[in-house]
């Protein structure tokens, strides 16, 4: 089988930051140029290795047990470190995989094995280091001298984002390229195939975040530019309150589930416009602000909402 390659844009709020988490408010969204990549080929090994080369000790293993009416997809205790993001969405693409296509396609599709990589472009990350590294001022110039994919020589635990929204955008890609390599979704992704992949990776997503966010940069990077307005975070509750596993994941995430009410409404900077961003080296830990925000407006409801009545107007 030929491998099977997606990619998903990164994200920036322009307008809505904190009120995007209200369905009574929307937020104006822009996908980026810069993405995530993943490259899913046949492997040989039984098992499924996830290779992610910008980064130092950035490969993980896993094996996965297939029953009648079940898959289970567990780390390899011969690698070190763990990488919650892309085994939940191993975990949750390959079981909505199972239930769709039956036990006889799965094993068909996973062959003998899976060997994945995963990159972003450069803008995901700081180039500071780089940069000095080279021997280059810090311009849009000097960046362009960077290699594609470049090296950031730390973990990723530590390497420094610049907040494109990496972690959206590579469940995105990821959740995608899975569901298209076992035949869930047309390799064409038309409309109905990227409803189904946005509402999976939403899940996805807040499984690893442990909690339900609004989903914007999610929804960017499955729609691209946008005036978002969140969906209500019960339409996935039975799958966050831990019966997960327990129970069909298809009726929930699937398109034709009427408790997805999310708005997406299309958004394009005008001609001519080019957005640029400053790399400052640092970020922000987004659910520890959030978590304070919703702490605040639910302390002091009335000024919350007189604020929030405020920034819309």
């Amino acid at each position: 089988m030929s491998a099977t390659v997606v990619s998903s844009p990164g994200k920036v709020l322009l307008a809505g930051g904190y009120l995007v988490l209200d369905p009574a408010y929307s937020g104006v969204v822009v996908s980026t140029s810069s993405r995530f990549y993943t490259v899913v080929r046949t492997g040989t090994s039984n098992e499924i290795h996830v290779r992610s080369p910008q980064f130092v000790e950035g490969s993980w293993s896993y094996t996965v047990k297939l029953a009648e009416t079940s898959v289970q997809v567990e780390p390899s205790p011969s690698i070190p470190g763990k990488n919650k993001f892309v085994h939940f969405a191993l975990q949750n693409a390959l079981t909505l995989a199972l239930e769709v296509n039956g036990a006889a396609q799965f094993s068909q599709s996973f062959g003998t094995g899976l060997d994945i990589t995963i990159a972003g472009d450069n803008d995901f990350y700081s180039q500071e280091d780089q940069l000095k590294k080279l021997n280059l001022p810090s311009n849009i110039e000097s960046l362009s001298k960077i290699p594609p994919f470049s090296h950031t020589g730390v973990t990723l635990a530590d390497v420094a984002k610049t907040g494109l929204g990496s972690s959206a955008a590579l469940i995105t890609s990821l959740v995608t390229a899975l569901l298209v390599h076992f035949a869930v979704l047309p390799r064409a992704l038309d409309a109905p195939a990227r409803l189904l992949a946005h509402n999976v990776a939403q899940f996805v997503h807040c499984l690893a975040q442990g909690k339900v966010g609004s989903g914007f940069d999610v929804s960017a990077a499955a729609f691209g530019s946008q005036l978002y307005t969140r969906f209500s975070p019960e339409v996935i509750k039975p799958l966050m309150d831990g019966t997960a596993g327990t129970q069909p994941l298809f009726p929930t995430l699937s398109p034709q589930n009427p408790a997805w009410d999310y708005r997406v409404e299309p958004f394009q900077l005008p001609p001519f416009t080019r957005l640029l961003l400053a790399d400052i080296h640092a970020g922000s830990n987004t659910p520890s602000l959030v978590g304070k925000v919703l702490k605040w407006r639910e302390q002091d409801s009335t000024t919350g909402a007189r604020s929030a009545l405020a920034l819309e107007g």
